[in-house]
């Protein structure tokens, strides 16, 4: 009875993303496993580094050579675990370049190591991890990666858990030691019309001495044409990280504004230049929609809309696309996905025009209506640090989108602590958009009584 009830516990709370293994001996002593991630980069924007301009113009990582897909893995099992296998030689100019392995999609928590050894650990597989190996990467030579995702419990899987294949966004890229770290990417409407485009970039020098390089940033109208370049000069003490506010002011950005039926994006990229050499590129696109939330309403540039909700979890690419066309025929606007997605949702949720409500890779049945401590996970503060986890990757992955006009805690959870404190953080981190929770049965962590199943908004 003792090992039913921990394995209940355990498949509780990941139903959407893959199991969660605990290291508990009994369930009131539950301890979630720690990570050991020294390595991780994990919780930002989720951004490709180019080394071509051409091909981050294009966002084609496949045409770029600073990207190496992993396609092809030796998969062997024990009792542990499944293992995933592949070796790699670094091309020649990663060489005293930051090395990233980004892993996604592995149905389960995952363990990586490299040549030997431990690199750090995953525990939602539903968004990206990533970890820089560069310390234990060989150059000129192979090197050999494992990634390890651990058994399953002896519960059966939720019908909800990820149908995705495993591992299907593994691959490898390198950034430079002067680099983009992090960024934001919004837009401010002005009363005359004006706009005005603003990041906040988290730019970083990894090397060990002080140096001087240029932030850079240019913007592209939606037909294509320049809107501006600007500069700022930058210097970094070695091993030192610091963030910058740029702004560009954009004329007659409310005749290009985007929404769901009109989707106008403006297009650009934040590079480095150190001395007359670019080492990256990273671009973005944006638009020019505000959203705001009150009395029970949704308002895109100050005017209400009403969502027609679709649930959609997206496959591939190219059934994405023609879903999407079908979908908007039949009048829905809105794509609310069970879990995160993958990089191309939002792109092409961005570039097609779909409304979308981001949603927390939380789920659990497991003794919802139990509001005691040790009842229902979500009111059970041991489980605090993962659902927080789960939130804001889910935060991160699609912070820069337009397309975003809301989030959602997660699949119906029952309710209490955990859904409480992440419900704070993301209207702290986000003020403008509205936090979601069918769970919340009239309880104050839900900005709108919208569900999944709601055709209509506003009624």
């Amino acid at each position: 009875m003792r090992h039913n009830l921990l394995s209940s516990l355990l498949a509780a709370v990941c139903l959407l993303a893959g199991t969660v293994r605990s290291t508990a001996a009994a369930p009131e002593g539950l301890a979630l496993p720690t990570t050991g991630n020294r390595n991780r980069s994990d919780l930002r924007s989720e951004f490709m580094s180019y080394t071509i301009r051409a091909t981050a113009a294009a966002a084609d990582r496949n045409a770029d050579w600073n990207y190496l897909p992993v396609e092809q893995f030796r998969e062997t099992a024990d009792s542990t675990g499944t293992h995933y296998s592949f070796s790699f030689v670094p091309p020649e100019f990663w060489a005293d370049r930051i090395i990233i392995l980004h892993t996604e999609g592995s149905r389960n928590s995952h363990f990586v190591t490299v040549n030997g050894t431990e690199i750090g650990s995953a525990r939602d597989s539903g968004v990206p991890s990533e970890f820089e190996i560069q310390s234990c990467v060989r150059p000129g030579a192979a090197n050999s990666v494992v990634i390890t995702v651990p058994n399953d419990t002896d519960e059966p899987e939720s019908a909800l858990a990820d149908s995705r294949p495993a591992l299907t966004g593994c691959f490898l890229y390198a950034q430079p030691r002067l680099r983009i770290r992090d960024y934001t990417v919004g837009t401010i409407l002005n009363e005359d019309g004006s706009g005005t485009i603003y990041a906040e970039v988290a730019v970083e020098n990894a090397t060990a001495s002080a140096d001087t390089f240029t932030l850079c940033l240019d913007v592209f109208t939606p037909k294509g044409k320049v809107e501006d370049f600007l500069t700022w000069p930058v210097t970094l003490n070695g091993h030192s990280l610091d963030t910058l506010h740029v702004e560009m002011p954009v004329c007659g950005a409310a005749q290009n504004l985007w929404s769901a039926s009109s989707p106008r994006l403006y297009t650009g990229n934040l590079f480095v230049r150190h001395g007359d050499r670019i080492l990256e590129y990273i671009p973005f696109r944006t638009g020019f929609g505000q959203t705001s939330f009150g009395n029970g309403q949704i308002f895109r540039n100050g005017q209400p809309i009403r969502l027609r909700i679709a649930r959609y979890d997206a496959s591939t690419p190219k059934a994405l696309q023609a879903d999407i066309r079908r979908l908007k025929k039949e009048g829905y606007d809105t794509l609310w996905p069970h879990r995160p997605q993958p990089y191309w949702f939002y792109d092409l949720c961005d570039e097609l025009g779909m409304y979308v409500i981001d949603q927390a890779a939380i789920g659990t049945a497991y003794r919802a209506d139990d509001r005691r401590t040790g009842g229902t996970p979500s009111n059970d503060p041991a489980w605090l640090k993962e659902y927080m986890n789960r939130t804001q990757a889910m935060y991160y992955r699609s912070r820069n989108h337009v397309c975003i006009v809301g989030r959602s805690l997660g699949e119906a959870s029952g309710n209490g602590y955990n859904l409480y404190k992440t419900y704070l953080w993301l209207r702290e981190a986000d003020p403008d958009l509205p936090v979601i929770y069918a769970g919340a049965e009239g309880e104050w962590n839900s900005d709108l009584c919208i569900t999944p199943e709601t055709d209509a908004q506003n009624q």
